[in-house]
């Protein structure tokens, strides 16, 4: 029988602790967890599902790999006591790359980091039952991907910490290995500089729709049909089909009336450190 990997999860009451300790708590007879969680309310809520809570310094020290699913602006004071802790040979994974980036990720060269991320459910992705395609987030029914990198350590110990992450975002159909620079421009810039703001902009402009008298659902069925379309045929899944002229004229309004023609510098590195240093203390915004 092969030995069990034991897993160590900080911050395990949070909304991504619950989330990645659901999961892992479902394959008893691969990982020995451990919940660790400081807050009231948290410790609270794990008893409530049915779990202990133990102390960072006991089950750290024995742990194989320990997940850290506590906020971004928190990170670095709590991995520096975490990893002080940590036995060599040991990993260490987060589950953002701001940290990383910004280096206030605390490292050790004998031990490996990781930082891994879900892609949530896509509506490309065919789900089997009613369940999976109402898994918004993914995680509990709804097929999706991951993205993983090796931010410091060993191959050997890299491929376990990404056996458990899929183990902590399943049911997982690709992890896609990357640089840590490449899953921040994922996030932030791809899906919340961009993909939030502009989806946020369409969420109020449908309110709007209803303010001047029209309905509610045909605005958000018009609004969710055209994206799914439009997505399609601009990534490429419809082969040669053409969006119509009056649609490419429309774009390049948006770009002066909605977005701004100098918008694709969100893709420039200064600003993507810009953007983590101001989103980890936007007490001291630098963008």
């Amino acid at each position: 029988m092969s030995k069990k990997i034991v897993v160590s999860v900080i911050g395990a009451g949070g909304k991504m602790g619950t989330r990645v300790t659901n999961n892992l708590s479902k394959h008893p007879d691969k990982v020995e967890l451990y919940f660790c969680e400081n807050s009231r309310f948290g410790i609270e809520a794990i008893k409530e599902r049915g779990f202990a809570v133990t102390d960072a310094e006991v089950c750290v020290p024995k742990s194989d790999i320990i997940v850290l699913a506590v906020p971004d602006k928190i990170i670095y004071d709590v991995s520096v006591g975490i990893v002080k802790m940590m036995v060599p040979n040991t990993s260490l994974i987060i589950l953002d790359p701001a940290a990383a980036v910004a280096k206030e990720l605390a490292l050790r060269d004998d031990c490996t980091f990781v930082v891994t991320h879900p892609c949530h459910p896509s509506y490309f992705l065919d789900q089997d039952t009613y369940e999976a395609r109402h898994d918004y987030f993914g995680g509990i029914a709804g097929k999706q991907d991951i993205v993983i990198s090796k931010i410091l350590g060993t191959d050997e110990n890299f491929a376990k910490a990404r056996m458990v992450s899929e183990m902590m975002f399943a049911p997982v159909v690709n992890s896609y290995v990357m640089g840590i620079r490449d899953i921040a421009f994922l996030e932030p810039t791809l899906v919340e500089i961009l993909g939030a703001t502009t989806l946020y902009a369409m969420a109020e402009t449908v309110k709007e729709a209803e303010r001047r008298g029209i309905p509610k659902a045909a605005a958000e069925s018009f609004l969710a049909g055209h994206i799914y379309n439009l997505s399609a045929n601009f990534l490429g899944k419809l082969g040669n089909t053409k969006v119509s002229d009056a649609c490419l004229v429309a774009i390049e309004l948006g770009n002066r009336l909605v977005l701004r023609e100098d918008w694709k510098r969100i893709w420039d590195e200064q600003v993507l450190d810009d953007v983590i240093t101001t989103m980890l203390h936007p007490d001291n915004p630098k963008i």
